[in-house]
């Protein structure tokens, strides 16, 4: 049974029973990008999938700081929920969010799963450059004519993997490009690296093989974890989830099933 609500303008669904995992949405996207892993691991936990602010049938921000207030919304959702720790599920710019909550709040994170994303924004090479080149790349689409996106089932990278192809176009169509431009540039430049020391949970760290430099920014992270690993996904692009859901999936719920040290 799912249940759908909204909780100071921030949407949420609720499915299944158990451990909560919370997902985290890339840029731009909503509660939809976690569809496949919703499905997959609802019967073993329960799900809780959100519209971060400024995104999907969630409210605009009204501070200064988006990141502040997806973490202020997030602690209240759980707060109002009564669920005093959750699994963090965050999928680039989601995962950008989860590192920073985790960080703020390390007592209400059990394990984390991070995907596609990054813990240093600040391109250092030639590689990441191009990376953040992509970034701008999205924002612009975000602003186009949304009779243009239509262009995006030819030209577009992911054609061999539908659903991820699907869900982009749907996001270049259905986007704030306001508030995704905001966001990007509010995050563009921060380092949390040195903060990954802190964290003491286990975390999962997954990238797609055809990003290469996002496949070095996970290794970077893992590299400043006292308790992360990496998996390195074949044939798969930003969003991994998408590209290879079956994967992605059953990498999570076998990571979850791992018994914590004491």
């Amino acid at each position: 049974m799912k249940t759908c609500s909204t909780l100071d303008g921030l949407y949420y669904e609720i499915q299944g029973s158990g451990d909560t995992l919370i997902f985290l949405h890339g840029i731009g996207g909503t509660h939809q990008m976690f569809a496949p892993q919703v499905e997959a691991l609802s019967h073993h936990f329960q799900t809780l999938t959100v519209d971060l602010l400024g995104s999907g049938r969630s409210k605009s921000v009204m501070e200064r700081s988006y990141l502040d207030a997806h973490l202020k919304s997030i602690r209240f959702l759980m707060q109002q929920l009564k669920i005093g720790q959750a699994i963090f599920v965050g999928l680039s710019y989601g995962g950008i969010v989860a590192q920073a909550f985790a960080i703020r709040h390390p007592e209400k994170v059990k394990k984390m799963v991070l995907i596609d994303t990054y813990a240093n924004v600040f391109p250092r090479d030639a590689a990441e450059f191009r990376l953040m080149l992509l970034a701008g790349v999205v924002v612009t689409v975000g602003w186009a004519p949304k009779s243009w996106i239509k262009m995006l089932n030819y030209l577009s990278p992911y054609k061999r993997w539908h659903l991820a192809q699907e869900q982009m176009v749907s996001i270049f169509q259905t986007c704030r490009a306001k508030e995704m431009t905001v966001q990007l540039l509010e995050v563009f430049g921060m380092d949390f690296t040195h903060k990954l020391t802190e964290l003491k949970m286990p975390v999962l760290v997954i990238a797609g093989d055809k990003l290469p430099a996002v496949v070095d920014k996970s290794k970077e992270i893992v590299e400043n974890l006292v308790n992360g690993e990496l998996l390195v996904v074949r044939d798969s692009f930003d969003p991994t989830n998408l590209c290879q859901p079956e994967i992605v999936s059953a990498a999570i719920l076998a990571f979850l099933r791992e018994k914590t040290p004491v």
